[in-house]
């Protein structure tokens, strides 16, 4: 009977992931979209540059919301790869959360995501399902 309590812990996480991965998806089919459809048409072609703009006006207030913005990015990041293998969107979750980031290195990992067509594709069928105009990308 000692083993009781450790199968019963087990139970429990078990029941805490599953919640977690149903979680985690009916947010990602509520967030993602939404989020998609919000960004501008040109987002990958000027972002980089408008946030580089913005973090010249406001040091103090640039630190601040580059905190809020890598922590979300990091959420999303972390939830997209466990999306690869609970359900859920993992890639587009994975862009999403990599857009957010501001660390060296994400304009490499975002070139290297948004440059695939069966993510573009995804991409602007979900804009087109909003109603807006489909993403402009850069050439490679």
């Amino acid at each position: 009977m000692k083993s009781l309590p450790f199968q019963m812990s087990y139970t429990t996480l078990f029941e805490g992931l599953g919640l977690l991965s149903a979680a985690t998806f009916l947010i990602s089919l509520l967030l993602i979209p939404f989020l998609i459809s919000r960004a501008s048409s040109d987002y990958f072609l000027t972002h980089a540059t408008i946030v580089e703009q913005r973090h010249k006006r406001h040091p103090a207030l640039a630190l601040l919301i580059k905190i809020i913005r890598n922590s979300l990015g990091c959420f999303l990041c972390l939830a997209g790869f466990m999306m690869l293998f609970l359900p859920g969107q993992g890639v587009l979750t994975i862009l999403i959360g990599a857009s957010l980031l501001d660390v060296p290195g994400r304009q490499k990992v975002l070139d290297a995501l948004i440059h695939r067509p069966a993510l573009q594709h995804a991409l602007n069928w979900i804009r087109q399902k909003t109603g807006h105009p489909p993403f402009n990308f850069p050439s490679k």
